[in-house]
């Protein structure tokens, strides 16, 4: 038998756990090489896997869903398997060691909402290469591993709860993921001080990181995304291939090397004034590959103060492939915002997003101020707006709700009446570079 997959839904366990029994029974006996055994009730009892699974000497692949799994009196005989993935399973601390390491070829570990132990535990598993722990509940209190040929681990929490987290052991280890995992940057800065081999990390919802410190050479893919207490990053990633900076404020203070293509997306937490500009341009002016940059704005007031901002920052504006602008801010301040960000950076290409929640003018405004902008606004003044150095504007087309390929359009109104969610675009050309530099 090479698979079987059993999906069950039971009223009750007592009366169905002898059919049960029979048939895991018969999947041993006749050698099943993948076992998916998922079974749901409607109370908090739990079917309990009787002791003959663990003679499964050919089982390679082994998924279990709302299972119980005691310790069996006798050895464990998982003599093949290579992968275990429990969700939603009883599994004592030392039930997991036990398995973790008896089972010599074991090769991937993924645990999901399962319960019964306070600490995980994992060690003497010597060809475990992929271990995933997903939490939520506040039961699980420590986590430790030690296993050298460890080469990926995934930790995700769905509740704030500190925990210890214990990983030094895995000296080999090549990708990290972190997701709602509270962690202060102390501890974080120790984590992955101990992986010199790390190619790949990424953070998600790591809510108690204000400042982060990320040094090396050997990492090619980073991603940040909704760290909402981030106030201060220092990348020092020279051979860096990615990074992705999605949903979190604009950091206060930042010191960059990373020289790949970019991708960052901001959103607002106060409401944006000159300095929180500032602060973008501050971010991205290191980069030359500004391929995204994205900003979902939602205020009550905004403010910009163009002689203020060039005093501050006299250099250009930053060069970017494509801006995406998402603002729910009253219409007065829609040209604050505009002198705002094009100020910081002049991009190729510039999308507005229309949603139903979001139902403002702002894409009809802009399309009326570009066609319509005043290029002798400030000709007295040393400071000019960009205004100045647009050299064209034209409608690039619409994107509908829930799709990907744009639509080329003619007039923008209409679209504007029919599409209650819709993403426009605009090309625009600029006249870069020195022009700007020497005003």
């Amino acid at each position: 038998m090479q698979k079987l997959r059993i999906l069950i839904s039971l009223l009750d366990i007592k009366e169905s756990s002898c059919v049960l029994d029979k048939w895991i029974g018969l999947a041993t006996e006749n050698g099943v090489k993948e076992l998916d055994f998922d079974v749901r009730t409607l109370t908090d009892s739990a079917y309990t896997l009787p002791g003959i699974i663990f003679s499964a000497k050919l089982l390679t692949t082994l998924k279990l869903a709302g299972c119980k799994l005691e310790q069996p009196s006798d050895t464990i005989r998982f003599l093949s398997l290579k992968s275990l993935t429990l969700n939603y399973v009883c599994i004592s601390e030392v039930m997991l060691q036990k398995i973790t390491s008896e089972c010599v070829l074991l090769e991937e570990l993924s645990m999901s909402n399962c319960w019964g132990a306070k600490c995980v535990h994992v060690f003497e598993a010597y060809k475990l290469k992929i271990i995933s722990i997903s939490v939520s509940s506040n039961e699980l209190e420590s986590i430790k591993i030690v296993v050298p040929s460890l080469q990926e681990l995934l930790l995700k929490s769905s509740i704030p709860q500190r925990r210890q987290i214990d990983v030094d052991g895995c000296t080999n280890m090549n990708k990290l993921e972190l997701e709602g995992c509270t962690i202060i940057d102390q501890e974080f800065h120790h984590l992955i001080s101990k992986f010199s081999a790390l190619e790949n990390l990424q953070i998600v919802w790591c809510q108690s990181l204000e400042s982060l410190v990320i040094s090396s050479d050997r990492l090619k893919n980073l991603s940040i995304v909704t760290c909402f207490d981030l106030k201060a990053i220092t990348i020092d990633t020279p051979n860096l291939v990615s990074f992705v900076y999605e949903s979190n404020p604009v950091p206060i203070s930042s010191t960059m090397k990373a020289l790949c293509p970019w991708k960052v997306d901001f959103k607002n937490k106060d409401d944006p004034d000159t300095q929180w500009y500032l602060n973008i341009k501050e971010f991205i002016g290191v980069s030359n590959h500004i391929e995204d940059l994205t900003l979902h704005v939602t205020s009550e007031r905004v403010s910009f103060n163009l002689d203020e901002f060039r005093i501050s920052s006299p250099s250009a504006p930053c060069e970017v492939a494509n801006l995406c602008l998402e603002i729910n801010a009253p219409t007065s301040d829609y040209a604050a915002f505009l002198d705002g960000i094009l100020n910081v950076c002049h991009p190729r290409t510039l999308s507005v997003l229309k949603t139903q929640e979001n139902h403002n003018n702002f894409a009809e405004w802009l399309h009326e101020k570009m066609m319509n902008r005043d290029v002798n606004c400030c000709n007295s003044r040393k400071v000019k707006c960009w205004r100045h150095y647009l050299k064209d504007f034209k409608i690039g087309g619409f994107v509908p709700g829930g799709r990907q390929k744009c639509v080329h359009i003619d007039n923008l109104i209409d679209v504007l009446t029919q599409m209650p969610m819709v993403t426009f675009r605009f090309h625009l050309d600029w006249c870069f570079t020195a022009a700007v530099e020497n005003s």
